[in-house]
């Protein structure tokens, strides 16, 4: 018993070396970012709002904690940071503003106008930022959609493969509920800008410390119960008649058939809606961004 214990306080060392490592780098990334930053300078943006919750899915207390978790990420970015949801058809509103707009757009017309109509921007207006549009109307075709707007050096920093790992990331998160899927946006955003990238993780201190207990007993119990077992084999258990017998086997490759088949893949479920690439909005400002339907 005392030897698995001693094990067990090896274990909980390394898992707390592991832990300081990781808040001891956060806060440094935390820390430059705010000092490569400095402060915001764009003075001429319509509004100081940053959570437009305008399909009332967040609670009062959801939306003020999204707001000072954006409120730190900007700093730390150098970027805008807006969330907005929807509940409501954009398929007039995207007509509007151009002759023809395929069903995935609609959500990329507006969210770029949102963003340029009330000049958003950390450094300049219609500067560096993003802003996640999520509408949970769904449209004609049965899906709804979200986007993912990026602007300045956002939108120089973001590649398809990293807006899909954040949308994918995000909606995964609002299975839980919709605060949380914003949640992990926003602070996905943040790595991503920071170096992190896609290998950066999600998770708060409270579920870290009781996946660690959880852990740590489940160690304990296991190898207590193991050491409890007696001994119920010898030498000689498998030998039959107290003589060894070795059997001699081989296999023999005889011929090799390859057949090719053709993988279908399936458009239907949720996943991308296609990506806007690097576009220019009606307001003749260059955006960057990609979509989620599901």
């Amino acid at each position: 018993m005392k030897r698995f214990l001693k094990r067990f306080k090896i274990c909980l060392l390394i898992l707390g070396v592991l832990a300081a490592f990781y808040f001891i780098l956060t806060g440094i990334h935390s820390l430059t970012g705010s000092m490569r930053n400095g402060e915001r300078q764009n003075t001429e943006c319509t509004t100081k709002e940053r959570v437009f919750d305008q399909a009332d899915v967040l609670s009062d207390e959801e939306e003020e904690k999204l707001r000072k978790l954006i409120a730190k990420r900007e700093k730390q970015t150098g970027c805008d940071i807006v969330l907005v949801t929807l509940d409501e058809s954009l398929r007039d509103y995207a007509y509007e503003r151009q002759d023809y707009a395929a069903t995935e757009k609609y959500v990329m017309i507006y969210a770029d106008d949102f963003y340029d109509e009330h000049l958003f921007g950390y450094d300049k207006p219609k500067g560096n930022g993003v802003l996640f549009l999520d509408n949970l109307y769904r449209e004609d075709d049965g899906y709804a959609y979200s986007w993912f707007c990026t602007t300045g050096k956002a939108e120089e920093k973001y590649t398809n493969a990293m807006i899909d790992h954040l949308l994918e990331k995000s909606y995964r998160w609002s299975k839980i509920s919709p605060y949380h899927g914003y949640k992990a946006c926003i602070n996905q955003f943040y790595h991503d800008m920071n170096g992190f990238g896609l290998i950066s993780i999600n998770f708060s201190v409270p579920i870290l410390l009781a996946v660690s207990l959880v852990m740590a007993v489940l160690f304990v119990v296991t190898n207590t119960g193991s050491e409890a077992g007696g001994k119920t084999t010898s030498a000689n258990t498998y030998v039959k008649g107290g003589k060894v017998k070795m059997n001699h086997r081989e296999d023999r490759f005889i011929r090799k058939n390859v057949v090719q088949h053709r993988i279908q893949t399936n458009s239907g479920g949720g996943g991308r809606s296609g990506g806007g690439g690097h576009h220019v909005s009606s307001g003749g400002v260059s955006h960057g961004g990609g979509g989620h339907r599901h």
